[in-house]
């Protein structure tokens, strides 16, 4: 074996476990916060109806460590707690955009000054995107997913009734959005 191949190798092996790694400590954070703060109170802060949501959610998304990876579960648990549309969208666009890797190393690059340029930038294309989905309705697009216990599944159901049950969910969901106009054919 070539010792390029045995390079690449290397290397996605301890990317994948490192972001593996990663992956699941940020779903056990979200985790234990979902514990510890409830819905009402992230719903609350991350409202669509005032700009401080908006500029938390820029703040929550820069804070994240880097990728995919930490974003994802958050944005999971937004969602699960009910956070305004807007600033959702805020936090899935100023994460990758300002995270603190990507900063420090504009800083060690380019310097203060065009760092704070960008850092600017990021912030209003972040801030305004998620303002003007939120203003323009896209949040109608945004599929929800059925829970167990709104598609009546338990512990105790049998699997195959739960599937029958979330399917006849989702075919009552798309009639629905074929009577208002969406699924015209």
């Amino acid at each position: 074996m070539s010792s390029q191949l045995q390079d690449a190798l290397g290397m996605f092996a301890f990317l994948a476990i490192e972001l593996s790694v990663v992956f699941i400590g940020i779903s056990l954070l979200v985790g234990v916060l979902q514990r510890h703060i409830p819905p009402s109170k992230v719903e609350a802060l991350l409202t669509s109806s005032g700009k401080r949501g908006y500029f938390l959610a820029a703040g929550l998304g820069a804070i994240t460590p880097f990728c995919s990876c930490s974003t994802i579960p958050m944005l999971k648990g937004l969602i699960r707690a009910r956070a305004g549309f807007g600033p959702m969208m805020v936090f899935l666009f100023s994460s990758p955009l300002l995270n603190p890797i990507v900063v420090g190393l504009l800083v060690a690059t380019f310097g203060w000054t065009l760092t704070a340029i960008y850092v600017l930038a990021a912030l209003v294309v972040a801030v305004g995107a998620g303002w003007l989905l939120h203003t323009l309705g896209f949040e109608r697009y945004v599929r929800r997913t059925a829970t167990q216990e709104s598609s009546g599944c338990s512990s105790s159901a049998k699997p195959v009734q739960c599937y029958i049950d979330r399917i006849e969910l989702r075919h009552q969901q798309l009639r629905h959005h074929s009577e208002d106009g969406f699924l015209r054919g």
